[in-house]
């Protein structure tokens, strides 16, 4: 088969071709990569023009699929949104019921608590790392200059 131009592919995307040639279309697909990126353009380029138009492009497929499936699309969408609502409003008594049930248990009072104490403990070192390094070797120098005198007084 030949490679697919962008104007056959908008024409696929827009449902104006047979079906055989749109099955030969999506087969092809498949082994091109050159009609793969050509088909991926003619979609951007169909998605930009239905947004400035201000479609929606989500409400027909969802319009068609009620229909196949034997509902009417006026019984879907209230049903639909009472669904969602539901759904959030379970979520959000479930969240609230487990932050009450950490608050009564005192867990949040123990994180302060425990950040609290972290914060302190971290207060007290506001020595660095190099000062007491420094600090160390002063210290074991002092301890080998009067090992170095005891011993001369000994011999």
């Amino acid at each position: 088969m030949n490679h697919v131009s962008e104007a056959q592919w908008v024409a696929y995307l827009a449902d104006e071709i047979p079906e055989a040639l749109k099955i030969e279309y999506e087969n092809h697909l498949y082994s091109c990569d050159k009609c793969l990126s050509a088909y991926m353009e003619a979609m951007e380029k169909e998605e930009t023009s239905l947004d400035i138009e201000g479609f929606d492009i989500a409400g027909p497929v969802m319009d068609s699929i009620s229909r196949l499936k034997g509902g009417s699309v006026e019984e879907s969408r209230p049903r639909r949104k009472e669904k969602s609502l539901r759904t959030i409003t379970r979520h959000y008594l479930i969240a609230a019921g487990f932050t009450i049930l950490l608050m009564a248990g005192g867990v949040f009072q123990s994180l302060t608590e425990y950040v609290d104490s972290v914060e302190s403990s971290s207060d007290k070192k506001t020595q660095s790392l190099t000062e007491d390094l420094i600090d160390k070797t002063f210290t074991w120098m002092d301890t080998i200059e009067k090992k170095n005198k005891e011993g001369f007084r000994n011999e």
